[in-house]
């Protein structure tokens, strides 16, 4: 197989994961059930629209509104590594 598509397998392997039972089981016991909800919701629609998310919609989402302390959205961020859901989730922070 060729690079491209082995990235986007990776690719669709990390979503697959991400909207699994699996990823919530891994971090809801340190940022809860609920928030990791949240941010899947965000992922399936971003999807279902086939359109980018911004990474600050995500966090105006998670923050603003639904009311999560922004250090928590940030070591979240930071725990999933982010920058790892490119292209679907774009870093317009820069």
């Amino acid at each position: 197989m060729m690079n491209t598509e082995v990235d986007f397998i990776d690719f669709m392997d990390l979503i697959n994961y991400t909207l699994h039972s699996k990823f919530i089981d891994k971090w809801r016991y340190k940022y809860s059930e609920k928030f990791i909800k949240h941010f899947q919701i965000k992922i399936l629609d971003s999807l279902n629209k086939q359109k980018v998310l911004k990474l600050t919609s995500l966090y105006n989402y998670l923050t603003k509104k639904c009311r999560y302390s922004s250090e928590q959205v940030e070591n979240f961020l930071e725990s999933i590594e982010i920058d790892l859901y490119y292209p679907l989730i774009i870093n317009d922070k820069k």
